[in-house]
């Protein structure tokens, strides 16, 4: 072997074992940081979505009780029969497709096209009402009011309340 071949093995050489090592740490921090922020974001944009599609049902509900045939809040002997008459109000303002409204509590597992309707009053006067949506945020339901409907706001560590 002559001198000029082992220089030019010298200026050949690749990267160190160390050099590959810091490279790989640094990306794997950068990934760690995407995951993180992309989770915030996925939470706040079906937080988001949750809230407008219980607005939605608001405005609907609020709706049916301006109608000139109604002029009272949904109101029905079960749940049920409140959410027949909030998906089966033909005013203009209308429940968007692909939102489920039902009668039990929200949560993460049902995603966020659904929304809870609960009858504030009696029955046979409904007073107002609440729209439940899960705050994907905090992790708890919070309610959007109707009417006469009292709301207080869901935390980190509660669901929100409506009477």
């Amino acid at each position: 072997m002559s001198l000029t071949d082992i220089k030019k093995m010298q200026s050949e050489r690749g990267f160190t074992i160390v050099e590959l090592l810091i490279v790989i740490v640094v990306i794997g921090i950068l990934a760690a940081i995407v995951i993180v922020a992309y989770n915030g974001v996925t939470q706040k944009a079906n937080t988001s979505a949750a809230q407008g599609n219980a607005e939605a049902v608001q405005k609907v509900a609020e709706a049916y009780n301006t109608d000139e045939s109604k002029n009272s809040y949904p109101s029905g002997a079960t749940a049920a029969d409140v959410i027949t008459a909030l998906k089966g109000f033909d005013g203009i303002t209308k429940i968007p497709s692909g939102v489920s409204v039902q009668a039990t509590k929200p949560d993460s597992s049902n995603g966020k096209n659904t929304v809870q309707y609960i009858v504030t009053g009696t029955t046979a006067a409904p007073t107002g009402g609440c729209v439940g949506w899960y705050n994907f945020t905090l992790g708890h339901v919070a309610y959007t009011g109707v009417g006469a409907a009292t709301v207080t706001a869901a935390t980190s560590s509660a669901d929100g309340t409506c009477s």
